[in-house]
């Protein structure tokens, strides 16, 4: 009987442990991939501007989903412009990125500090110009665009969606 508590003891407080130094961990994450993107934006920055699709995209993933200063705000405004610019040549990918974040979904995979402050925040989204952009990533063979579009036209009204359609012809 002893050993078993002991046994379970040494499980719980080896639970505990890693529970604490998870939260370690992320904030190291965190920081190492705002590091990154950093790195990325400088390498990239010239390159972007000089009109480089590949650059552009890379600018839009670097500013894309990730807090601004200490103000804890999505800094999506500088990744809007980026994606933007690669769409305006055609990129399909730029499409589906832009769909994303008028859809209001702004945090990509695990990052949990980000998705703890997309909760606490009031995300914008523009319903009708997602659509426009997953359909214009569809037209483009973008796959990953199909289901967004499914998705997203659920939540949608019939004028919200003729509003896209307009939208889409406005833009080719």
């Amino acid at each position: 009987m002893d050993k078993r508590i002991g046994r379970l003891a040494a499980v719980f407080i080896g639970f505990a442990l890693m529970a604490s130094l998870s939260g370690c961990a992320a904030a190291a994450i965190q920081g190492a991939t705002r590091a990154s993107d950093n790195a990325r934006i400088l390498a990239n920055e010239d390159a972007a501007a000089r009109g480089d699709v590949g650059a552009q995209m890379k600018m839009g993933d670097s500013h894309c989903c990730t807090i601004a200063g200490s103000a804890g705000v999505f800094n999506n405004q500088k990744a809007t412009e980026w994606y933007c610019k690669a769409a305006k040549q055609g990129e399909p990918r730029a499409f589906y990125e832009l769909g994303r974040i008028y859809s209001g979904d702004l945090v990509r995979g695990m990052n949990a500090p980000a998705k703890a402050a997309a909760m606490l925040t009031t995300q914008r989204e523009n319903k009708p110009l997602a659509l426009m952009w997953f359909n214009l990533a569809v037209d483009k063979n973008y796959p990953d665009a199909i289901g967004e579009i499914g998705d997203l036209r659920k939540k949608m009204t019939e004028p919200e969606i003729l509003q896209a359609r307009l939208a889409k012809q406005d833009w080719q």
